[in-house]
């Protein structure tokens, strides 16, 4: 069993009935378990379609009702792009410090203790109470395995913060800030970052919130000079698309095999995350910019031949490979 299915098998276990965890074990949960949950998701849902970019969200996260549902549904999604960025962080040591800001029901804690042979010791940062709670309640399973060797729960990002982290996750937190806000946290996340560690940011892969996430990264890498782009990026210059284009957007989609509670709550609530559109930047302090160029569009029959955009070191814009000179090694 992967770990996104043995995660969703441990948040059926902790967040349905005892009458609904016994239905998932046997197959579909009734709709009739299912009914409160569906209702706080397609309020929560409004509240992300309706919020304008740019503009700070109040959390919809109001009662652990609602955020007993976000965790049920949201969490796996949430946590398959941690673990599909996870193989390109490298950690010497056996135990590492993670900071999550905005750590919703602990979703990247939840993420690392299923799949990385590390003892952690987590600080999680949530203004919603009702969050934290379940964020405590679903991550204290794994004191007693002895990977979660400390749990700090926080209900703001304090000044008197002076840890160093190995890694900073902030996943969906800049959409639900204002723009100033955002360049403002950005910056203070990546002065958490100890020598070698990663700052991994996260956001929806929609083209509004992706670019202003290619932003800020242009921002934060003129400012520090010492936090080296890991991913997706093979240039530490400005960002060519954005110059480019007013319109195109870096971001990547994420095939699964989707979990099947949270396929059976796709169909009830008309939702669809067969697969998982992100978008996402990985920054290392004195780090270095890896070598390479990389297809950052799927490649397409054109008149000339077969063309996909291409972006690297000194290098962006479309690659053509023309009829009858297709090879495996092109």
């Amino acid at each position: 069993m992967s770990p996104i299915h043995r995660l969703e098998e441990y948040l059926a276990q902790q967040l349905l009935s005892p009458q609904g965890y016994a239905q998932y074990c046997a197959g579909d949960v009734s709709k009739s378990e299912l009914v409160p949950s569906l209702r706080e998701l397609s309020a929560i849902s409004k509240s992300y379609v309706t919020h304008a970019v740019g503009e700070k969200l109040p959390s919809p996260i109001t009662t652990t009702t609602s955020a007993e549902a976000y965790a049920l549904y949201y969490t796996v999604i949430n946590a398959a792009k941690i673990l599909h960025l996870l193989p390109l962080l490298h950690f010497d040591h056996e135990e590492i410090s993670v900071l999550d800001i905005g750590c919703g029901p602990g979703t990247a804690g939840l993420a690392l203790l299923s799949s990385l042979n590390k003892r952690i010791r987590m600080t999680c940062v949530e203004n919603s109470a009702p969050m934290r709670t379940v964020a405590e309640r679903l991550l204290s399973r794994y004191r007693d395995t002895g990977t979660l060797e400390q749990l700090t729960m926080l209900t703001a990002m304090p000044q008197q913060i002076s840890t160093s982290f190995n890694l900073v996750v902030a996943a969906n937190v800049l959409a639900e800030l204002d723009v100033r806000e955002g360049e403002q946290a950005i910056q203070r996340l990546a002065e958490r970052v100890t020598s070698g560690g990663y700052l991994v940011v996260l956001e929806p892969g929609q083209q509004s919130h992706t670019r202003r996430l290619m932003t800020l990264r242009d921002q934060l890498l003129k400012a520090m000079p010492d936090m080296v782009i890991q991913f997706p990026c093979s240039r530490a210059d400005a960002c060519p698309m954005l110059s480019a284009s007013q319109t195109d957007w870096c971001h990547g989609t994420i095939e699964w095999r989707q979990p099947r509670l949270n396929a059976q709550l796709d169909d009830l609530l008309s939702f669809n995350k067969h697969r998982i559109k992100y978008s996402a930047f990985i920054f290392q302090r004195g780090g270095s910019v890896p070598q390479g160029v990389r297809v950052i569009t799927p490649p397409e029959k054109a008149r000339a031949g077969i063309e996909a955009t291409i972006c690297g070191h000194n290098t962006y814009g479309i690659a053509r490979i023309r009829k009858g000179t297709r090879s495996e090694n092109n």
